[in-house]
């Protein structure tokens, strides 16, 4: 006999397939763990049971560590995190365990180049080159929505939405990714560092893009090619303005000079 239990609600488990998800379909509905429609599969067979990913578009994390693509051997007390959620596996009496995963300390992508960290405070954070994102990534070759980090299964995971792709640690992504301590994420030719630690105190602190106020979310964005610009002076482009129009009259002054003189 086996069992799985999501905070207080438990389910047994019988020889074959479980779904568990957030839709109508799913065998096991869990609507309050911010689950996909079908997010893993439970699989049981005799006394051996196991856990998968539904899609390769989904975050399975298992005692801590991400379900790749084979199912991942379940033993009495696994812990398996999808969402917000907690699941725990027991081959007798079910255990129970708060039901929402928790999502560890503050997190921050920080461009070691710019000495600038993006602190990761909400449950979605957005990377692009559109000015609604999250992150503001100013080049040119970034897709508008490139990228977003959610904090679920216990951690951050980026999920990679650009047609250009998305490299972690100079490996171009495949799926979704829990990102681990120190690694770098690449998004066109900007490079952040992942990191649970608090920055220095030379780095600055990104203020949060809000769509109430456009001009402070561009401040704390990050340039990835700093392009010169020409301070905007406006005494001198009236002076230039006033020599344009000089010269203008000068010549129609001497056009019709001349043409007084050969009349």
């Amino acid at each position: 006999m086996a069992w799985m239990a999501f905070g207080a609600l438990t389910r047994e488990l019988h020889d074959g397939e479980i779904v568990v998800g957030s839709g109508a379909d799913a065998d096991w509905r869990v609507p309050t763990a911010d689950l996909m429609p079908r997010h893993f599969v439970v699989v049981v067979h005799g006394l051996n049971a196991s856990v998968k990913p539904s899609s390769p578009d989904v975050v399975v994390v298992l005692n801590g560590k991400q379900l790749g693509g084979p199912s991942g051997l379940l033993n009495d007390g696994d812990v398996i995190s999808a969402g917000r959620g907690r699941f725990t596996f027991s081959e007798e009496t079910p255990r129970v365990l708060p039901a929402d995963s928790p999502s560890g300390d503050d997190a921050y992508l920080v461009e070691d180049e710019a000495r600038v960290a993006h602190p990761l405070n909400n449950r979605s954070t957005t990377l692009g080159r559109d000015a609604s994102n999250t992150i503001v990534v100013r080049d040119p070759t970034a897709s508008r929505f490139h990228a977003e980090i959610r904090r679920e299964a216990g951690g951050f995971a980026l999920h990679s939405m650009g047609s250009s792709g998305t490299s972690v640690n100079g490996s171009l992504m495949k799926g979704p990714c829990l990102l681990g301590e120190g690694d770098t994420v690449e998004i066109a030719h900007t490079k952040l560092r992942f990191t649970r630690e608090k920055p220095a105190a030379d780095v600055q602190m990104a203020l949060l893009h809000s769509p109430n106020n456009d001009d402070a979310g561009r401040r704390a964005t990050m340039v990835s090619h700093r392009v010169r610009v020409e301070p905007d002076n406006m005494a001198e482009r009236g002076s230039d303005r006033l020599r344009l129009v000089m010269g203008v009259a000068a010549v129609v002054v001497l056009a019709f000079a001349a043409w007084l003189i050969w009349r």
